[in-house]
């Protein structure tokens, strides 16, 4: 099959690189907008969501997904832990390994907020009908297993 890019064809409206990057900045500040005024920060409510989810679980993988620096992720911890809404615990197989967990508080922080998030989506996506909302998340789901694949980072 032939390459779909061609280095003399290639523009912002049909670059895909500039286009997620242009989505993501657009839709983080639509979603920390949705947030004001609540007592976590979007970012906070992703971490939460991952952890409750069981994407992530892990500093460490948290990292990897968010694309935070461990520090900083660490420091993002810290403080949804002091606020009851995630905790840390030892592995039971391996005492050197911490594993997050969410607390009863963080479960009801995620459902309580995604309403937020799921209404911020239900407006940037109306006027696309299901079954374009549905190939755009298979598609995304196969370019990241492809990036995946590619660079090697699976996280």
């Amino acid at each position: 099959m032939p390459s779909f890019y061609q280095p003399d064809a290639l523009t912002p409206a049909n670059a895909l690189g500039y286009l997620l990057r242009r989505a993501h900045k657009l839709s983080m500040a639509g979603a920390e907008a949705a947030f004001a005024g609540s007592e976590i920060t979007f970012t906070q409510w992703i971490v939460l969501a991952l952890v409750h989810s069981g994407t992530a679980a892990s500093c460490a993988e948290l990292s990897r997904n968010i694309g935070h620096s461990s520090g900083a992720m660490t420091r993002l911890v810290d403080q949804l832990e002091q606020r009851g809404l995630l905790a840390r615990q030892r592995d039971g197989g391996d005492r050197r390994v911490t594993r997050l967990v969410i607390t009863a508080a963080g479960r009801r922080t995620v459902t309580d907020l995604a309403a937020r998030v799921t209404g911020l989506w239900n407006e940037v996506l109306e006027g696309f009908d299901h079954g374009d909302v549905h190939r755009l998340i298979t598609t995304l789901n196969r370019l990241v297993t492809r990036l995946e694949a590619v660079t090697g980072d699976a996280g």
